[in-house]
């Protein structure tokens, strides 16, 4: 490792567990795994590991997967049909069920951070992503399907 390898992150040491997303204009690589939305429960188990909980959502038919460690949630119906990850940079926002660590994790788009880029997803790719604010606070990150390809 270089005195100054610390400014590239695909050089950085990774931690046990960090997860890094990169979003293409034409996929989406979670761990270096290219993911589509929609996904299974079986396709993210292999990725991300075993979901820490899963909790039914009150009067849906809902559940609400958590990956506790990793500040990751997704809400479906259908473990054969998720349409979106949830990752929570900031779990003291109610948010609704949520994990109990924040996100910690890299989301590079085209390249670079998603803060420097994210203006450039526009709907024509095949997934969105879009910052869920609270006071003027990014808190969370959607991921996932995008419905107007």
């Amino acid at each position: 490792m270089g005195l100054f390898d610390f400014r590239d992150i695909s050089k950085r040491k990774k931690k046990k567990g960090d997860i890094i997303i990169h979003c293409e204009p034409t996929e989406i690589r979670l761990n270096g795994t290219p993911v589509s939305f929609p996904t299974t429960y079986t396709f993210l188990k292999n990725i991300l590991g075993e979901a820490c909980r899963i909790e039914p959502v009150k009067q849906t038919k809902n559940k609400v997967y958590l990956w506790d460690e990793l500040g990751i949630y997704c809400s479906t119906a259908d473990p054969e049909k998720m349409l979106m990850l949830l990752l929570v940079q900031d779990n003291r926002y109610g948010l609704g069920h949520q994990p109990k660590k924040s996100f910690t994790g890299i989301v590079m788009i085209d390249g670079k951070p998603m803060a420097e880029n994210i203006q450039n997803v526009t709907e024509n790719r095949p997934y969105m992503i879009r910052s869920i604010i609270k006071d003027n606070k990014q808190v969370a990150v959607a991921l996932g399907w995008n419905p107007t390809p």
